[in-house]
């Protein structure tokens, strides 16, 4: 927020007041931004280029405030582009170490802080009815053994058509299955339980032997939460477990079921595209990486525009999706949807994927 009446310095035109009121907020600028020497100010009060500003930035949980002398860089006015909001580009001339260290202590704080308090409320057990369906009568009970220690209750089929009809009379919370069945696979099994509204909502973990990305990707489209790979050790399917049933309560959202979503250390994001350009998908592609958000605008399989949250806006489209292709680890998630009709990337899926190894291989060199 600008305070004209106020100044600090005779070269100031104005004083910018940005307040962080979370932790994440906070933590996306510093990173983005705040630590690389700049920040983006949201505002319709646009200064000339190079003009000297006073920057305030107001810390999350406190009154305290880290000050310091920017210079605008770059001016964006709302009609530039619809994915960008109005605003000012201003590079810190005079940000004090102490101030950064301010920042930092701040983040430290707020971190413990949150996690301690996470610990001492804790997601309250439920039980759960949990489904465990394998052919191989060992498997299945080493399974359900794991459950049952877990305080939930369990029920066993020994293939998907069983598992399908128990699912039918009782519908169960979890279903934990194997893949390779006889009379109904695990493909089969999922197809069915997603196209039945009582069950769509019902949390399906894979256990397989299957290492191709491809039969990985097909769960992912018709719906499958996880994966677990045989043999697995009891505390990973309890870890997994746990992650699932603290991701689906906390969040409390209704699954789309049309929406494709996986995890990327499963499924590459090659992969995923090629996919949406084949079956000519339109909608949106999030990302969620360890500490960033991406999105993919994308219509009739091409892709049109790329989105991180915590860029700089006059980042190169190229630019963005090399940061998106570097990503290894977190989730993803396709949204069927109405799309913006601008089209920055002007390439077909195909050719921004050979674009960005291009680029890659002779940065590499």
């Amino acid at each position: 927020m600008r305070d004209a009446n106020r100044r600090e310095d005779r070269r100031v035109q104005a004083v910018f007041r940005v307040t962080y009121n979370t932790l994440d907020k906070l933590v996306t600028a510093y990173t983005d931004n705040i630590s690389k020497g700049g920040i983006y100010i949201k505002t319709s009060h646009l200064l000339p280029l190079n003009a000297m500003v006073a920057v305030k930035l107001v810390l999350p949980g406190t009154d305290d405030e880290v000050s310091c002398i920017g210079q605008v860089a770059r001016v964006h006015n709302q009609g530039d582009s619809p994915h960008i909001p109005t605003g000012m580009a201003v590079v810190f001339r005079d940000m004090p170490r102490a101030g950064m260290e301010r920042i930092e202590a701040c983040i430290a704080r707020l971190t413990l802080e949150e996690a301690a308090s996470v610990e001492r409320a804790p997601m309250a057990f439920q039980k759960r009815q949990v489904l465990v369906v394998d052919d191989d009568a060992l498997q299945r009970e080493r399974a359900a053994a794991i459950f049952r220690e877990m305080g939930h209750d369990v029920a066993t089929a020994e293939d998907g058509l069983k598992g399908l009809a128990f699912c039918l009379r009782h519908p169960p919370d979890i279903v934990f299955t194997d893949v390779q069945m006889p009379k109904m696979d695990g493909w089969n099994f999922l197809r069915t339980l997603r196209a039945r509204s009582s069950l769509s909502q019902t949390l399906v973990i894979f256990q397989t032997s299957l290492n191709s990305e491809k039969d990985r990707l097909l769960g992912y489209q018709l719906g499958v939460d996880d994966y677990i790979a045989k043999p697995y050790a009891p505390q990973e399917l309890r870890a997994r477990i746990e992650r699932l049933l603290v991701r689906s309560t906390r969040h409390q959202t209704a699954k789309n079921s049309k929406a494709l979503r996986g995890d990327m250390e499963h499924v590459t994001l090659p992969t995923v595209l090629t996919l949406l350009e084949l079956e000519r998908k339109t909608g949106v592609l999030t990302f969620l990486g360890d500490d960033a958000l991406g999105r993919m605008f994308v219509r009739d399989g091409r892709p049109l525009v790329i989105e991180v949250d915590g860029m700089a806006p006059a980042t190169s489209q190229l630019s963005l999706a090399r940061l998106l292709f570097s990503w290894r680890r977190g989730q993803f998630e396709f949204s069927p949807q109405d799309v913006p009709a601008t089209d920055l990337l002007q390439r077909s899926m195909q050719g921004l994927m050979m674009e960005v190894a291009r680029i890659s291989d002779e940065a590499n060199r």
